[in-house]
């Protein structure tokens, strides 16, 4: 994994935010907001496995030292417990021996923090939480009842989740949209529903 992906440290203080994907990146972005992201730098991975590699090589910048906080944020997908652990190898990697507590910053050396989208305790990612805060109501019922005559073809609910959210994009003005771009769309996704509330805070917590 090359650090050439992302942006540079700061040789000031600020929060830092790896996530899984750019994905995740884009959707941290919106649900913050200007103010909260200009100050934080976010890292993204290519999947929720490259998290614990990713801050490593975070540890291990001469820079790392003005991060004020460190938050992780990843999906749970179908294994809740498989991304607790994920999550505690990143925080070895950042010092911190400590079970990850969900939406939740701390530590000794400097507060370190996890996001488990959706809720920390329910299988999905974050497209559940892009699910829940689409903007058209109308559409979303008609969605609905395309996966019940499809015969409710994901019996896992990431998956469910996600094909769900394409079918619901695939209808809106902008057939190619990828769901992160949907965020800045009037019949897309709103990034302030407050079903983003808790990444929300969580973000602004950094």
């Amino acid at each position: 994994m090359s650090r050439h992906a992302n942006q540079p440290f700061p040789s000031a203080p600020f929060g830092l935010l790896l996530v899984e994907g750019g994905d995740e990146r884009a959707v941290c972005e919106a649900v913050a907001g200007r103010s909260i992201w200009t100050g934080l730098t976010c890292w993204h991975g290519s999947g929720r496995n490259d998290l614990p590699a990713l801050a490593a090589l975070a540890a291990s910048d001469p820079n790392f030292r003005f991060a004020r906080s460190v938050g992780l944020v990843l999906d749970a997908e179908d294994n809740v417990a498989e991304a607790h652990t994920i999550a505690s190898k990143a925080f070895a990697a950042l010092g911190e021996s400590g079970p990850p507590k969900h939406g939740q910053l701390s530590g000794s050396a400097r507060p370190v923090g996890a996001f488990f989208a959706p809720d920390g305790v329910s299988p999905g990612c974050i497209e559940t939480l892009c699910r829940q805060a689409v903007s058209n109501t109308s559409l979303s019922a008609c969605v609905d009842a395309l996966v019940v005559c499809a015969g409710s073809p994901h019996a896992l609910q990431a998956r469910a989740d996600k094909g769900w959210l394409r079918a619901y994009l695939g209808m809106c003005a902008d057939p190619g949209l990828r769901f992160h771009q949907a965020l800045s769309q009037a019949s897309g996704i709103d990034p302030a529903h407050a079903a983003f509330d808790p990444l929300r805070r969580f973000l602004q917590a950094l």
